[in-house]
């Protein structure tokens, strides 16, 4: 093993999963002078609203699982090659740092700084030059080694030249929820990065919250230090760090989104637990097993304290609309009376931050169970398409929705378990037909989708009604109603000036008599209401001349038109505005 005593890299991070298989382009590249030097523990953050710390119907923030959401961490990224690995690649070249070194840190570091609203501050040295392992892949499986051994070896050769004390800053000793910020002598934060994996059985993991090696692992000269590799059953998320490869046994190199999106999650749970919120698929957020995103979900920043829910009152009819979820907070949640710590969560997703994956713009509602269990809680993604019973398709080997079934049936989120096996509809990732938009705009008791469900061998009917009554590219507002569809609430839903609403109902029957479209003006003036084609030929004048400030609605027959997409276009004098209609047979 060689190791030059040179400087490292500073630079500051975090991490959250997702297993999204395709290149990204590089960021641009920012140098980073090395330092080991120690660093002040002097470090300022922006202060924590008072509602953040207050509790939601049961729903407790904690202090992070076995590293703080809040305050300073220091950690360190190592590269690691294998002695076998011999593949070329201009993004990792052969015995160097990757090219996207700098940039997938400064990417981590900002990440959270995002996601915590700078309450934490993750601070990475990246030792500067890439490890090579003594043995090779085949050479380790042979003597029943892993990865984890080869990680002992780094460590002992990184012992020679480093000390370890700067990466002790966190007493998680038997204190999980409960950190100190003191050391313990347990280093806490190590990422190991492998440029390419040939043999599975070397390390069959693409990403792991633990070191691969069970028990401790002593360092700088002594035994009052040491690297906590796990409990040997992997992911242990208690260890002193995770480790990350990229479609291992198929010798393909790392690449910076892989990267980015797997250490996030690996680093995710030793700040929320060994736990997966289980079918958070659709890009939503990032404690799932499997489809995560980037940004957290509502219901992962108000676990770690970064934001605080609005709380409604079920039972009570009400009108809400919700700002960008991911750059604002902005988030609501239902609480399901039926059933204790059960929820509906809504975030409207505008697509304004980098970090969101969410498929498409829109309304994204969640059904979500907070058990008192800190890695038994769960998110399940309600998507707008529906939920049905699936069957293999023989020639292709995929699945395919046979028919709807909204209570016991499964949506493309979800693993499908047909005859004994799990299966992944095509779409998991996350289609943007998931979303409450325009062409489905309501969750109703025994619909499909429905807010009725199954518990157990219970079943919860919510008695809810939830309607998308108006969407712009900044706000979704909603009506939520008991015992009655949403809209029979809200005659008249309100707008924001100037505003263009969403006809109702909506899709709309080619059978129908009609549809209501609501609008507002900012100002008295000439307004102009006009019905266009798909090719954007006007065939309908619905509203023309002078118009009081105010709301107003002018309503939409729907003879003579033929089933498909149209546009409606509003003008008036602060400008124009448009919302696409759909009649379906």
């Amino acid at each position: 093993m060689q190791a030059e005593s040179l400087p490292t890299a500073r630079v500051s991070f975090f991490f959250a999963v997702f297993t999204f298989l395709a290149l990204a382009p590089s960021l641009s590249a920012q140098h980073f002078t090395c330092g080991m030097q120690p660093r002040s523990t002097d470090h300022a953050f922006l202060p924590r609203e008072a509602a953040a710390a207050s509790v939601l119907n049961g729903i407790e923030p904690h202090g992070g699982a076995h590293l703080p959401f809040e305050g300073y961490v220091r950690g360190l990224v190592v590269y690691v090659q294998t002695l076998n690995d011999h593949k070329e690649d201009a993004s990792w070249p052969l015995g160097q740092l990757p090219t996207w070194s700098d940039d997938f840190i400064n990417r981590l570091e900002e990440y959270y700084t995002d996601m915590s609203s700078g309450r934490m501050e993750l601070d990475i040295d990246v030792h500067p030059g890439t490890m090579v392992t003594r043995n090779t892949e085949d050479g380790y499986v042979y003597w029943a080694l892993n990865y984890g051994f080869a990680i002992k070896e780094i460590l002992d050769s990184l012992d020679m030249i480093m000390d370890f004390s700067e990466y002790d800053r966190w007493n998680s000793e038997s204190n999980t929820y409960q950190l100190r910020e003191e050391p313990d002598g347990k280093v806490d934060l190590l990422i190991f990065v492998f440029r390419s994996i040939s043999n599975s059985m070397f390390m069959p993991f693409s990403g792991v919250s633990d070191l691969g090696f069970a028990g401790h692992h002593f360092l700088d000269s002594g035994s009052d230090r040491y690297v906590y590799g796990g409990s040997g059953q992997h992911n242990d998320a208690g260890s002193s760090g995770l480790s990350i490869s990229f479609l291992p046994g198929r010798s393909t190199v790392m690449n910076p989104e892989y990267a980015f999106a797997s250490t996030i999650h690996e680093l995710g749970h030793k700040l929320f637990g060994e736990g997966h919120t289980n079918e958070l698929y659709g890009g939503l957020g990032t404690m799932a097993n499997a489809g995560n995103g980037f940004a957290m979900s509502s219901f992962e920043r108000h676990l770690a304290g970064y934001i605080q829910c609005r709380e409604l009152r079920p039972g009570t009819d009400t009108v809400i609309t919700l700002t960008d979820y991911v750059t604002t907070g902005d988030a609501a949640l239902l609480p399901i009376p039926q059933l204790d710590r059960a929820y509906f969560a809504f975030e409207f997703r505008g697509k304004k931050s980098k970090w969101d994956t969410a498929p498409i713009e829109g309304l994204y509602v969640h059904r979500i169970y907070d058990s008192w269990s800190k890695s038994q809680k769960r998110v399940q993604v309600i998507s707008a398409e529906g939920a049905f019973e699936w069957a293999v398709d023989t020639a292709t080997g995929g699945v395919q929705p046979v028919r709807s079934a909204p209570l016991t049936g499964y949506n493309r989120l979800q693993s499908i378990p047909i005859d004994g096996r799990t299966y992944w509809a095509e779409g998991w990732w996350g289609v943007p037909s998931i979303a409450f938009r325009e062409y489905r705009t309501e969750i109703a008791p025994w619909k499909n989708p429905s807010s009725t469900f199954m518990w157990g061998s219970d079943t919860i009917v919510s008695n809810v009604w939830m309607r998308l009554i108006d969407l712009t590219d900044s706000t979704a507002t909603i009506s939520i109603s008991y015992d009655k569809p949403a809209i029979l609430s809200l005659e008249e839903p309100p707008l924001a000036a100037g505003t263009l609403g969403m006809p109702y109902p909506h899709p709309l029957s080619s059978s129908a008599a009609g549809a209501y479209v609501p609008f507002s003006t900012a100002r008295a003036g000439h307004v102009r209401l006009t019905l266009h084609d798909a090719l954007g030929r006007a065939i309908a004048t619905l509203s023309e001349g002078q118009r009081a400030e105010g709301s107003h609605r002018v309503f939409l027959p729907v003879r003579n038109l033929a089933a498909g997409t149209y546009q409606l276009l509003l003008e008036t004098p602060d400008g124009r505005s448009s919302r696409l209609l759909l009649i379906t047979r």
